[in-house]
């Protein structure tokens, strides 16, 4: 046990290191909310399977094959539907009742605020008083940086909304690529600003202001929908509260996450270019936080970026079986020294509760451990000596 606990230090002093790098980003997967009780999408859900039967008899037959086909494979399908019928002047109503049902699923399955906690975690005490507790601290941890540096990036696969509840509930200015109060558009120049105090100054000196991250929504989010581009919302995106969305809104989500050649269309462009611009600066870290590398275009910028020597990539994604075929086991067997894998069989450190609440360091406690650490082994050194006479 003091074993582990040597080695559990020196993990988040190492962790502690490279959080301290000049360009830090997270990525953090669908493992991110699972301990909330949102699911985990690979195939169709099958409460949706007899609802969207024909649908998924016409578009991919009716063999057994069917069942690997992905939400986003179906909901794509139906979306270029409706876009060819759009065109054509055809009927739509059939096609957009089923896309209804899918997002009526996401809302209530993906709604974080509405659905239970997942049953390994109902004992857990902090999450029965705030289910974003570990969201929230995963947020204060990263802001702990200090304010010189660059600011995180945080990016995440997820449509729901438990990001943006902890950063709302801690009071964190986030720069989401939205711009507008009433009506929030979508503008990824908003990226590249920055926030500033005081705004005016007759002597010119600004501060940067603390508290403050760049946030990141690579699949699109439920509570972006789609509107009618124009001068002013050139994506044709509003950001809306979960509370106002209506039957008749068309949420922005990522259509499909496996082909390569949607990651092409706006908006999603504009979101990867941030991603991988913000990965492949000199001396960067990524940390992938329940993510499991099934997502081949995300993929593709990830391994770019380990052809940046500087680069370092760091994973905590819980698997109770180790599978030699996954991408993760793959770069694994690498035996590259900048691909820093945590055990997937230990939950207590690669599950997203565990590594924020074990493994993410919280720089100041880790700064006063050091230092006292550094103390008491000048002591013992100095005592060790004059206890013979030598030194």
């Amino acid at each position: 046990m003091e074993q582990e606990d040597k080695e559990l230090q020196r993990l988040k002093l190492k962790i502690k290191k490279y959080l301290e790098l000049e360009n830090v980003s997270v990525l953090v997967g669908a493992g991110g909310s699972f301990h909330l009780g949102a699911p985990i999408i690979r195939t169709i859900p099958e409460d949706l399977k007899t609802q969207l039967q024909f649908s998924i008899n016409k578009y991919f037959g009716s063999s057994p094959e069917y069942n690997k086909i992905s939400y986003e494979d179906l909901f794509n399908c139906l979306q270029a539907e409706y876009f060819l019928n759009d065109k054509k002047g055809a009927d739509n109503s059939l096609v957009q009742a089923d896309i209804i049902t899918m997002q009526k699923w996401l809302y209530s399955h993906c709604n974080t605020n509405s659905v239970g906690l997942h049953n390994a975690y109902k004992e857990d005490t902090k999450l029965q008083h705030n289910k974003y507790h570990y969201h929230e601290v995963l947020i204060k941890k990263l802001l702990q940086r200090p304010n010189n540096l660059r600011r995180v990036n945080l990016f995440t696969t997820n449509y729901d909304m438990a990001l943006d509840y902890a950063l709302d509930n801690l009071g964190v200015h986030y720069i989401n690529g939205f711009m507008g109060v009433h009506n929030r558009c979508f503008r990824p120049e908003v990226y590249d600003y920055d926030i500033y105090y005081p705004g005016q100054s007759v002597s010119g000196k600004v501060h940067r202001a603390e508290k403050v991250l760049r946030y990141f929504k690579i699949h699109g989010s439920l509570s972006w929908i789609e509107t009618e581009s124009t001068t002013t919302n050139t994506y044709g995106i509003k950001e809306i509260t979960v509370s106002e969305f209506d039957e008749k809104h068309r949420i922005m989500i990522y259509p499909c996450s496996t082909k390569k050649t949607f990651s092409l269309d706006l908006p999603y462009s504009e979101l990867f270019r941030h991603f991988a611009q913000a990965i492949t600066q000199p001396q960067s870290v990524l940390f992938c936080i329940g993510y499991s590398f099934n997502v081949e275009h995300i993929n593709d910028i990830i391994y770019q970026a380990l052809s940046i020597p500087s680069f370092t990539l760091i994973i905590a994604n819980y698997s109770s079986e180790e599978d030699s075929l996954s991408n993760i086991s793959k770069l694994k067997s690498l035996g590259d020294s900048r691909i820093i894998i945590l055990p997937q069989n230990k939950s207590e450190l690669s599950t997203f509760v565990g590594f924020v609440e074990n493994v993410l360091p919280d720089l100041y406690e880790e700064e006063e451990m050091e230092l006292v650490a550094k103390t008491m082994n000048t002591i013992y050194s100095s005592t060790e000596e004059n206890a013979d006479g030598t030194k």
